[in-house]
């Protein structure tokens, strides 16, 4: 299997590569001298800039910036540690779903039985008058 790289010992980049330009020994000691030159210029870039922090933390200590970048750091906090609390599950114990459909209803007792402590048991009929309703008289 080929890899995506190419060798790079052989072929044309590598005779390019051999053969390419070096600076000059005259034009890297005057980078270096340059360079030396700007080190001494770091020290007063880095006095500026605290300098210039010292600044503006007095100006905005001055007008109470500080206290209310520190109560919102602070609200911020508060807010990502409710948002990353783990809650335990909730169960709804009251519901409209739970009211019409959690109750299991026993099922009916066939004709001639009735339902006592759970249980279809067989009725005697009772003799003597037949109660009806009275007829429509409309």
């Amino acid at each position: 299997m080929r890899s995506w790289r190419r060798n790079r010992s052989t072929g044309l980049e590598a005779e390019l590569r051999a053969n390419r330009p070096e600076p000059s020994d005259e034009l890297v000691r005057r980078i270096e001298s340059r360079v030396r030159a700007d080190g001494r210029r770091v020290g007063f870039r880095v006095a500026f800039a605290g300098a210039l922090v010292a600044g503006v933390l007095a100006a905005l200590a001055s007008v109470g910036g500080l206290g209310y970048a520190a109560t919102s750091a602070s609200q911020a906090v508060a807010t990502a540690k409710r948002a990353m609390h783990v809650h335990a599950e909730t169960r709804v114990q009251r519901s409209a779903a739970r009211d019409q459909y959690g109750k299991v209803k026993a099922k009916k007792c066939r004709a001639g039985t009735k339902r006592v402590k759970g249980v279809c048991k067989r009725v005697r009929k009772v003799r003597g008058a037949k109660f009806r309703k009275p007829p429509f008289t409309g």
